[in-house]
């Protein structure tokens, strides 16, 4: 996949296994007091507002639609009506659409795997003291993917002034990053913005109003605190891991692979699940119940080929085990017979 990231470092040969991850936001929050939640969110708030701001976070909603669209042989009236509305709604199904989505996450994930591994974040990333490079960089990832995403999936465009970033933005954003990371209420959060995006006539509607003061505050809320938390706990985490570099650099790299695919996985399941603005949404839904169906289908058959293939396997090297033993019982007898009846030897 080719794309203009002159910010970004690109390791592509980098090939790092990933770690089985289980996350609970829930338990982040475990122990924390009212003043120190309210310090995570504080911390929250200006660490994001900072990573938005960082060049190579914000990505062209029309740059990046043509140019992904046009790869994959799609018609210049199609881009254009793609651009204008949103991807759905010019023709283009859904089976392109979510391997669009897989592409873009894979990218974006490998760059961060190796960044994390390599540890050399070049200047302009560490830009908080007490946070890590390869922390900063993740979140600068999980931005870039969650603007892609959700452009893919017929969003508009997120971060038009990164220079200024007020509070609607940094909701939005915060409110995707929720779902990313399994936060209750950051779910419902982003079905009530998709609601709103398909009437222009509400745009802006809470521009200049605080963060503090917005009716989707308090979901917003659970999420900066987990964030903030996770970021104390995660720099401690990788200021330990540095006492053994390449070690560390293997377990940081595999956690970032594994992490982000999960995460973009839950905002990928999420986002295509509401029908995008000027598009049928019952023959929408329908068509994704057919597809999703389809795909449960490929994966049971596939699971029950491999049983039947492992079984079959288990079989063969059971009689193969099974007729090396009766070989080596055969020849022990035979040796132990000879062995008793000497003259029948000598007469034979």
């Amino acid at each position: 996949m080719q794309e203009d990231d002159s910010a970004l470092t690109e390791f592509d040969d980098v090939q790092i296994e990933p770690l089985k991850v289980t996350e609970d936001p829930v338990s982040e929050l475990q122990g924390v007091s009212e003043s120190q939640g309210l310090e995570a969110e504080k911390f929250a708030i200006e660490f994001l507002s900072r990573v938005i701001r960082l060049r190579g976070v914000r990505i062209d909603r029309e740059h990046f639609l043509r140019s992904e669209l046009h790869r994959r042989g799609i018609s210049n009236e199609s881009i254009d009506a793609a651009v204008a509305e949103n991807p759905a709604a010019s023709g283009i199904g859904i089976e392109m659409l979510d391997r669009i989505a897989a592409e873009v996450v894979e990218f974006e994930t490998r760059k961060s795997t190796a960044m994390s591994f390599a540890a050399g974040i070049p200047g302009g990333f560490a830009m908080i003291g007490t946070i890590p490079g390869d922390i900063t960089q993740f979140y600068v990832h999980a931005f870039r993917i969650m603007q892609k995403v959700a452009y893919v999936y017929g969003w508009r465009e997120f971060l038009s002034d990164t220079d200024h970033v007020d509070d609607e933005t940094l909701g939005k954003l915060t409110a995707f990053l929720g779902v990313m990371m399994g936060v209750g209420g950051a779910s419902a959060t982003v079905t009530n913005f998709a609601a709103n995006i398909a009437r222009p006539a509400i745009q802006r509607q809470i521009a200049g109003v605080a963060l503090t003061k917005t009716a989707w505050y308090t979901p917003m809320k659970q999420v900066l605190r987990v964030v903030g938390v996770k970021l104390t706990k995660d720099s401690f985490a990788k200021a330990v891991s540095k006492a053994v570099p390449v070690a560390g650099g293997v377990i940081s790299g595999s956690l970032t692979y594994a992490t982000l695919r999960v995460q973009s996985a839950r905002l990928i399941k999420h986002l295509r699940q509401l029908p995008p603005p000027n598009v049928d949404a019952e023959a929408y839904l329908a068509r994704l119940f057919v597809i999703d169906e389809a795909e449960a289908e490929r994966v049971e058959s596939s699971l029950r080929g491999r049983g039947l293939g492992a079984v079959r396997e288990t079989s063969s090297k059971a009689k193969g085990v099974a007729g090396s033993v009766k070989g080596r019982v055969g020849s022990l007898l035979s040796r132990r017979q000879a062995a008793e009846d000497p003259e029948a030897d000598g007469e034979a």
